[in-house]
This record gives C-alpha cells, structure tokens and sequence, in this order.
C-alpha cells in the first residue's frame, strides 16, 4: 500500500511578497530532486511551492518533508506543528537543520543532517518499513555521478522559472562568514559533463539558471562543460567569483552557451574588509576593469554587497552607493 509524502519547499509571507516583484525567482530545486529519488510504488508524491501555491493544511499525509533555511525556520515549525497535530510525521533537511540540528530537532520527528544523497533513500525505505530513526546524518563526501535528474513534472504552475539545474557543489573558497564548508564539509565536487548536459535537456523552456554556489570553482571543468553547454541554444545566469572573470577565452565560452547575466559577490569596496573576512581574492582596485571585461561580451553584472561587517562604520552606506553610481 502506498504512503502519501507532501514535500514542502517554504517561503513566508514577507519573502513572498518581496519576491513576487523580482522576474527571475528561479524554483528552488532541493524538492524536486529529491523526488527523484522516489520510488513511487510505495509512496504517492505531492510537491508544494509556497512561492505559488498553498499549503493542503486540511488534509493528512502519513509524511511531511520541509527544506528549512534560516529565514525562514519559525515559518516552517509553524507548518510542522499543524501537521503533526493531525498526525503526520514531519521530517526536516536543509542548511538550518543541518547548523542548528539541536534547535530544529525539537520541531519535528525526524532530522536529515547535511548531503542527502546517501541518507535520503534510506530514510523512505525505513520509513515505509516503519522502523525509521529520529536522525539521519551525512557522515561521507556524497558523490555526485549518477545523480538524478528532478522531477521538473512535478513542478506546478510555472514554465519561465522551473529550470534550475546544479553542476558543481561547494566552493574552493574560504571566506569566514560563509558556511559551505559547514554545510558540504571542505570539499568541491562536479558531476559528469553529460549527466549535466542531460539534465539542462530535460528543461522545456530556453532559460535556465546553474545553482552552483560557484559555477567557476573549476574553470578547466566549466570551459568543457561550455563548449557542450553552446550547442543546446539555451539562455541561462550564474553565480560566480569575479576574480575568475580575468580569463577572455572563459568569457568568450560564456558568451557562446548563451549566459546572460552573472551573479558575482563583490561583499564590499573596503580592502580592509575584505582582508577581515578572509576574501582578499577580490582586489577592489579590478572591480570597474573586470565588470567591464564582463560587459564587453554582453553579459550583466548583478552584484552582491553585504553590510554589517565588524570595519564597517555608518558612512558605508553611501560610500557603497557613490561607487555603484560612479
């Protein structure tokens, strides 16, 4: 007999709201490839996106899986405790149940720590055999070969926006306030080019973003995927390290596959804080010469700044705007 499973990607109302106003909100993808991995003899799948659509808060599933990120971790014990008042078992996973388990765990019935790959099909055929544990955690580097392609079928009421795809995990990188390397330990992984080229097949629409937390970790690895990326005639952004944009035969390849636009983390114009927090890879003094290197083949520039560091004073604010504007 098969068990209902309802997988939960949560977004509050403030999120909401704010995102509803951005064009390019790109679904997450954690659900739908974690649906994939499914046996669907035994379980029926249900996937939410709160994005758009609404919790099915008046009806009972024998599981309740919820990604939860720190923004938006009250939001999701709230929908844990409906659930589990009607008598669903509620499992969490994501990067705030992996850096605060102890918090988390007093939320729910069952705790999936890090890298799912592994402990994610082990936990469904436990569960489905009713001898499951309270806490499954990731305790190896999870290769990624062989990985899944989403279940993009199970995604409603989006075309545009459904295409997310991931081809590297974690970053090469350090910087002191990130916490990849908490999350997917001190490690940089890739899959296959053509499992990737695979999975970018499988997306319908043109436009698809990489997840990547820096889709030039590997620049050897990225200028192959490249070169294979430019025959699908696909359009698509992603975030990268703008140190790396100092390489006109990557950014000709860019151009080629079709990106459009990247994401680049510039974090501050202060040399000193950039030192602080250990990301002194980018020089401040080659940020207008790398952009412009980037605008010359035609691709847009959306640029993280992050305030609140320990060497920022009140003047930040329009010293950061002044140079955005100069």
């Amino acid at each position: 007999m098969k068990k209902s499973i309802l997988m939960i990607t949560p977004e509050n109302k403030e999120i909401n709201r704010f995102r509803k106003r951005q064009i390019n909100n790109f679904i997450q993808i954690t659900m739908p490839y974690l649906a994939a991995f499914i046996d669907e003899s035994k379980y029926e799948i249900i996937l939410i996106d709160e994005y758009n659509q609404k919790i099915p808060f008046e009806k009972k599933f024998d599981l309740v899986v919820i990604t939860v990120n720190t923004a938006n971790a009250p939001h999701c014990y709230n929908i844990s405790k409906k659930f589990r008042n009607k008598g669903s078992k509620v499992a969490f996973g994501g990067p705030h149940a992996t850096l605060l388990p102890y918090e988390a765990q007093e939320h729910c019935d069952v705790l999936i720590i890090g890298e799912a790959e592994e402990n994610w099909p082990v936990f469904l055929e436990e569960f489905y055999n009713g001898n499951y544990k309270r806490e499954y955690k990731c305790l190896n580097t999870p290769s990624l070969e062989g990985t899944p392609i989403p279940r993009r079928d199970l995604i409603k009421r989006r075309w545009f926006t459904k295409g997310a795809v991931f081809a590297t995990r974690g970053c090469p990188y350090s910087c002191s306030y990130c916490n990849l390397k908490q999350i997917y330990k001190d490690s940089f992984r890739k899959r296959p080019v053509n499992e990737v080229i695979d999975d970018i097949k499988n997306i319908k629409s043109r436009f698809f973003v990489f997840w990547d937390d820096n889709f030039f970790g590997d620049v050897k690895y990225v200028k192959e995927l490249l070169k294979e990326l430019s025959k699908l005639n696909k359009k698509w952004e992603a975030q990268v390290t703008l140190e790396r944009c100092n390489d006109e035969e990557l950014l000709k390849l860019a151009k080629k596959a079709g990106c459009i636009y990247f994401f680049v983390g510039l974090e501050s114009f202060s040399k000193e804080t950039l030192n602080s927090v250990n990301k002194g890879l980018n020089n401040v003094d080659k940020y207008k010469y790398l952009i412009d290197s980037v605008h010359k083949y035609g691709i847009c520039i959306q640029a993280g700044i992050i305030f609140g560091f320990d060497t920022d004073t009140t003047e930040v604010f329009k010293t950061t705007l002044d140079i955005c504007n100069f």
